[in-house]
């Protein structure tokens, strides 16, 4: 594969709220992402407790065994699996203690091979929590975040090798909803942070928002310029967490400038949280990340679905998309979503085609849009 037309990392980051994926499902998106051209995994669910909430403790051991595994699988299909440490909230950034435990717990994952680490501070609060941070970097997050990580790699085991550290600033991008949520950011975020954090550590952005519709090469060239390190781009598609999920992305990935690759390090997508119809979606991800240059959303799209379904069924999920879609413009608009007669016809032969397969795990995933079209076409 051509480096130059692609990114050096691609793949997926478990990143979102809800219900962890199982390692059924995860190990079965390794084989379906590897024979795409997936090379990476970051494991961050928001709500496993040992990544986020209990960060500080170790796996127990049944839990570590099966993490154990995941990791065997991940290195079985080539996929480096990077874990995601979550330790902002409440963390005081000047104490040494919080430097020894993760690297304590870092050791585990590096004896089961693994070498890559993200540490991860969005969606915390964007000030310092305690007095004694707010004194040693003059009330600025972004030095702590960056300090924090130098402190990592300077207190790393000597006879570490091949290690690569990643950061995900509380700063991730400049969508409005960021200071709405978490409060004002201090100005020149990404400078700050810059002129503390170690040279090789990747930075994670999510585009000029949160979730984006489109992600430009001038985008990500501003933003390189202002952070001067690799630069990871966490793209919040297909996932549809928290005030999404009553959404249904399943069309294919737009919108993403061909000529990312020649900025951006790494492209991970995060997931639906529905894995068997995340796997449409994403296989168009996946065709994206490995060649940018010749993708083809709505080629990309029907071949997904021709593969997983056949030709026949192809009516039928045209249907379903167009209904998601059009439930999606209706909440935007905050207006009841209306059907014309055509769309009614077309939406019982789609709900017909679903009950005829209502023991897959898709159809299962598909209930709560289901009863949706039932209770609209009466």
């Amino acid at each position: 594969m051509n480096q130059e037309k692609t990114f050096h990392r691609r793949g997926i980051v478990e990143g979102f709220f809800g219900p962890p994926w199982s390692m059924t499902h995860r190990k079965a998106l390794f084989e379906f992402g590897a024979a795409r051209g997936m090379n990476t995994y970051l494991y961050a669910p928001k709500d496993d407790p040992y990544h986020r909430k209990l960060w500080r403790r170790p796996y127990p051991l049944k839990e570590w065994r099966q993490l154990r595994r995941l990791i065997q699988q991940a290195q079985k299909n080539q996929i480096e699996f990077v874990y995601g440490f979550h330790p902002g909230e409440g963390l005081c950034f000047s104490d040494q203690e919080p430097i020894r435990i993760l690297l304590k717990k870092a050791q585990i994952f590096y004896d089961a091979g693994v070498r890559t680490f993200a540490v991860l501070f969005d969606d915390i609060p964007s000030r310092l929590d305690h007095a004694k941070d707010r004194r040693r970097f003059k009330g600025s997050l972004a030095a702590a975040q960056g300090t924090f990580l130098r402190r990592i790699i300077e207190a790393e085991p000597v006879e570490w090798k091949n290690v690569e550290w990643w950061i995900c600033p509380s700063y991730y991008s400049e969508d409005n909803l960021l200071e709405r949520v978490f409060g004002k950011f201090e100005a020149n975020f990404l400078e700050t942070l810059a002129a503390h954090l170690p040279i090789n550590v990747a930075c994670f952005w999510t585009g000029p928002s949160v979730v984006s519709k489109t992600i430009t090469v001038n985008h990500v060239r501003r933003i390189a310029q202002r952070i001067q390190r690799p630069l990871l781009l966490w793209d919040n598609y297909p996932v549809n967490d928290l005030s999404m999920s009553d959404e249904l992305h399943i069309g294919p990935l737009e919108g993403r400038d061909p000529r990312l690759p020649q900025t951006v390090y790494g492209y991970l997508n995060n997931p639906l949280l529905q894995p068997e119809l995340g796997l449409i979606p994403l296989a168009t991800c996946f065709d994206y990340a490995a060649n940018p240059q010749r993708y083809k959303p709505e080629a990309s799209w029907t071949r997904i679905v021709k593969q997983s379904f056949g030709a026949l069924a192809m009516p039928h999920w045209r249907t379903i998309r167009n209904f998601s879609v059009a439930g999606m413009k209706a909440k935007q608009r905050k207006h009841p979503l209306r059907i014309t007669p055509n769309d009614a016809g077309q939406l019982k032969s789609a709900l017909r085609y679903i009950r005829a397969h209502r023991k897959t795990k898709w159809a299962k995933e598909l209930t709560p849009w289901t009863e949706q079209i039932q209770k609209l076409i009466g």
